[in-house]
């Protein structure tokens, strides 16, 4: 091949800078692959990751995507939107208002309120989850190195993360309540996908990549979970696979009758009982916080610790100033439909109990990087 014609096909490919072992890098991962979006993924380096970043995108974290024009993109969810534009072919979002926006809630739901969980099942049992923690932690940002500099790196990340992981409610006298929500909510995944391949149907929405990213880094590939909560569920861990094969949505497509299955309702009364509470909590949260001139390059990203049910228990931790930004992106979709469809979607919302979504009262906020500022 020439290098012309090379050089043409390296100017139209992305590259995602990402590890195995990050939350939310399988998330963009899978999103890529089956958009058939032409990417390469590499790892960091200190410098890259500790000063780049930070000055490129406001926060040292992945994955980033860089596009062949030289743009730096981060957080999941803007990446996906901004790719959504250039790439309408296959579209992650159904066509009709219910599953869209219900597509949008699983994001969330997976998003954010998966995040303590993910901490738990990786964290509570660091004896087993720590040594491929640290190789995979030395090889993302020291790669060329010597081993024993890149463990004692990764034994430093470790450490880093298990304190952080403490920070978003992972507490020993949390543990049961974040088993109880695990064993309710794979149990029902399980059986939901022993019926359908992906969420709403043939192929996957946004709503099947929000949850990839707590069900694949953490639960599908740390050792304790991978053995104890993902290979007992054989369906489920037969979605987690699918979600890295474009193959296994070729031709597929969401439902059109706009409606979710009774498979999906433990689900439902999660988002709708759980974490609806956390929402409201954090946008409190943020109301408190000053309000902040519109060229602010940081915003705080933890805010107060909030209480919200979990499992017929309660969980607490730090609210967050990006939920609210993710909270108003969800409404906004809302307000984006016409009068019809955002009848239809108010009325499916009273049909099964989540009338308390629109009812979210939101200071309105910007994105900075992974936080998100109260503005005027």
């Amino acid at each position: 091949m020439s290098e012309t014609v090379l050089s043409k096909l390296d100017s139209k490919i992305y590259t995602q800078i990402g590890v195995q072992l990050s939350l939310y890098s399988g998330k963009t991962r899978a999103y890529l692959l089956h958009k058939r979006i032409p990417f390469v993924e590499r790892a960091s380096n200190p410098w890259e990751f500790f000063v780049t970043l930070p000055r490129r995108t406001h926060a040292a974290a992945v994955p980033v995507v860089i596009t062949p024009e030289g743009e730096w993109l981060q957080d999941t969810s803007h990446i996906i939107d901004t790719l959504e534009r250039r790439f309408p072919e296959r579209p992650v979002l159904p066509a009709t208002p219910v599953l869209r926006f219900a597509a949008y809630l699983f994001e969330l739901w997976g998003d954010e309120f998966w995040l303590p969980l993910a901490m738990h099942t990786r964290w509570s049992h660091a004896d087993e989850s720590t040594p491929l923690f640290v190789h995979d932690a030395g090889d993302a940002l020291l790669a060329g190195f010597p081993r024993w500099l890149k463990n004692l790196f990764g034994r430093k990340h470790a450490r880093l993360m298990q304190s952080h992981a403490r920070n978003v409610g992972v507490t020993p006298e949390l543990r049961p309540v974040m088993d109880r929500f695990l064993a309710i909510q794979l149990d029902a995944l399980d059986a939901h996908f022993a019926v359908h391949a992906f969420l709403f149907g043939g192929r996957p929405s946004l709503g099947d990549y929000g949850m990839i990213a707590p069900l694949y880094a953490h639960l599908g590939r740390d050792p304790w979970s991978k053995r104890e909560l993902i290979a007992p569920r054989r369906h489920l861990k037969a979605w987690i696979e699918r979600m890295f094969i474009p193959e296994s949505a070729a031709g597929g497509e969401f439902w059109t009758d706009d409606r979710l299955p009774d498979t999906l309702t433990p689900m439902l009364r999660s988002i709708f009982d759980e974490m609806v509470r956390y929402l409201a909590a954090c946008a409190d949260a943020v109301r408190k916080q000053p309000i902040l001139p519109p060229d602010s390059k940081a915003a705080p990203r933890f805010l107060e610790s909030v209480s919200y049910p979990m499992a017929g228990g309660t969980h607490t931790r730090p609210a967050l100033s990006y939920v609210v930004w993710m909270t108003q992106r969800l409404l906004n979709a809302l307000a984006a439909m016409s009068v019809a469809d955002q009848q239809r979607v108010r009325a499916w919302l009273a049909s099964v109990g989540g009338e308390a979504v629109l009812r979210l009262d939101l200071p309105k906020v910007e994105r900075i990087g992974l936080a998100a500022a109260h503005v005027a």
